[in-house]
């Protein structure tokens, strides 16, 4: 199925927000309650998804199917990388509601919860409206990676530890399909992309010495699988990987950077800041 793609002011939206943990002043009550504003905003999330699925792609025109598109095998339509976006996608929709709670009122564990009722619509509806799609159908797989992504986020946004000692992100670099103009969307750039866990080693006891900078990575991409990919890859090929890189969260808060700032690295890779092991 085609992979549900936060938007570039969704992952804004989220940066702006206040982090978990912090004293969000409430504001007197003006046109909305704030329970009135979730329903307003589980509502928006589903019709928002439905209709967008109905105009783009082709939601109801088929009766309810499934089909199962594997993990990561080499014979899948995307080495697997399609599932860590999904993840993704369940990853910052949780994010994303979490915050705009926070911002609306709610203490943190309220926050935390029905952020991950947010992004578990979001991700549920799009997979249930693919199995009315007579190109896709209902997937699985899609659907468990989507419980997952909102499911470690739920348990960043609940416990702060959690929060400082785990964080899934996503790296891209533009592959030469979208270099030489043949795709223009970066959100299914799968050949340039790749999604990873980082574990602060400040975060898992070295806050006292030089561990404090670094932070080990285990991730995965692909590379190649696209028909437009063809021609820069001599074959498809499937990339897990470990690593080391610079805690940069750590970096730009030693610099002066505020909460804001240093939350985009909670969520983003930046290339060049980590070494894959082995190279």
């Amino acid at each position: 199925m085609p992979p549900f793609k936060p938007s570039v002011l969704s992952i804004v939206l989220l940066l702006m927000a206040p982090p978990a943990g912090a004293e969000v002043p409430v504001l007197p009550e003006q046109g909305w309650s704030r329970e009135q504003k979730t329903w307003a905003l589980n509502l928006a999330i589903v019709g928002g998804a439905t209709a967008y699925g109905v105009a783009v792609w082709d939601w109801g025109e088929s009766s309810f199917g499934t089909q199962s598109e594997g993990w990561f095998g080499r014979d899948t339509e995307h080495g697997g990388a399609d599932k860590l976006g999904h993840a993704y996608t369940g990853t910052a929709a949780t994010a994303l509601s979490a915050a705009l709670y926070r911002r609306w009122g709610y203490d943190d564990a309220e926050a935390a919860r029905l952020g991950a009722l947010g992004g578990l619509l979001l991700t549920t509806t799009v997979e249930l409206g693919d199995g009315f799609s007579p190109e896709h159908g209902f997937s699985w797989e899609d659907q468990v990676v989507n419980l997952a992504g909102v499911g470690l986020e739920y348990l960043r946004q609940r416990h702060p530890s959690w929060r400082e000692r785990i964080q899934f992100r996503w790296e891209y670099w533009p592959s030469p399909a979208v270099r030489r103009g043949r795709h223009q969307d970066i959100f299914t750039d799968y050949s340039g992309s790749r999604w990873l866990l980082a574990f602060p080693l400040n975060a898992w006891g070295g806050r006292d010495s030089a561990l404090r900078w670094i932070e080990l990575q285990a991730g995965y991409g692909s590379r190649g699988f696209a028909e437009r990919d063809r021609d820069f890859f001599d074959r498809p090929r499937r990339h897990p990987f470990i690593g080391v890189g610079l805690h940069l969260p750590l970096a730009l808060e030693r610099l002066g950077a505020g909460p804001a700032t240093r939350r985009w690295f909670e969520y983003i890779q930046i290339p060049g800041t980590a070494l894959p092991l082995p190279p």
